[in-house]
């Protein structure tokens, strides 16, 4: 069993935790030997493994509406024989790309809340974790998945922000939440897209004065918008953009136990 690191991003919607997810993994692929998991989290809106170039065939979701079909159907041992093998159909589901493997929770074919789906991504974040040194866990927009106990067993949460007041007063809401409903050691600001030095200067000292912990900030990129706009995977983004080297600074701020990059 390995010592896995398990960091969730959340934040509101459109801050861009999910390209921040992204990015992080591109960094923490450099690490030679490196284990990396990511998980994409968000039921409504799933869109980690289509910005890696990324093709899903089996999420989370399948694997649960398999274990309905066998509890509906199957036979009592059947039944306890895919409790016993979930670890099993979870790694079935992953998809491997040099660096990291992904899981996606899928969207719930059921009408109604995602009570079930969140229920089962907390055992999987909790179980597949196990496998690997580094987990991310892309998170669903708002409080849903904090308030539920999904990543209650987190090291590190990242809430990341957009520029703007709005932003870090959401941003201060989720601290709050997670002080009561999670395990994590540590929480920190990924303040995303800003604009210039001045920008910048403003959107610390807002932070500072609402006590958020600023791990790093992120400047709007062109490259991403370009990649996006192309149809290209972010993976093939330049070495040297500054988004990433922002990112390389955010992953060596924190208290990660793996070797620095």
């Amino acid at each position: 069993m390995r010592n896995s690191h398990i960091i969730a991003l959340s934040g509101k919607g459109g801050a861009g935790k999910t390209v921040i997810t992204a990015l992080m993994a591109i960094v923490l692929r450099e690490i030679p030997g490196l284990h990396v998991l990511l998980i994409d989290g968000d039921p409504s809106m799933s869109h980690l493994a289509r910005i890696l170039g990324l093709r899903v065939e089996r999420t989370l979701e399948d694997v649960r509406e398999d274990i309905i079909r066998v509890a509906d159907k199957g036979s009592e041992e059947e039944r306890a024989e895919r409790v016993r093998s979930l670890d099993y159909y979870l790694l079935e589901a992953l998809v491997e790309e040099k660096g990291f493997n992904l899981l996606a929770i899928g969207t719930p074919v059921s009408p109604g809340c995602f009570c079930p789906a969140n229920t089962l991504l907390r055992d999987a974040i909790e179980s597949l974790s196990k496998n690997f040194d580094v987990t991310l866990v892309d998170c669903e927009a708002g409080l849903e998945q904090i308030n539920r106990k999904v990543i209650r067993s987190v090291n590190s949460l990242l809430i990341v922000a957009d520029p703007t007041l709005r932003g870090l007063q959401t941003a201060e809401v989720i601290r709050k939440t997670a002080e009561k409903y999670t395990h994590c050691s540590e929480t920190g600001l990924v303040i995303n897209r800003v604009r210039s030095p001045h920008e910048e200067r403003g959107i610390r000292e807002k932070a500072e004065k609402l006590e958020l912990r600023v791990l790093g900030v992120v400047p709007e990129d062109e490259n991403i918008s370009e990649l996006d706009t192309l149809g290209k995977p972010i993976t093939e983004i330049s070495s040297e953009a500054s988004s990433l080297e922002s990112v390389r600074g955010i992953i060596n701020n924190l208290k990660l136990n793996v070797r620095a990059v």
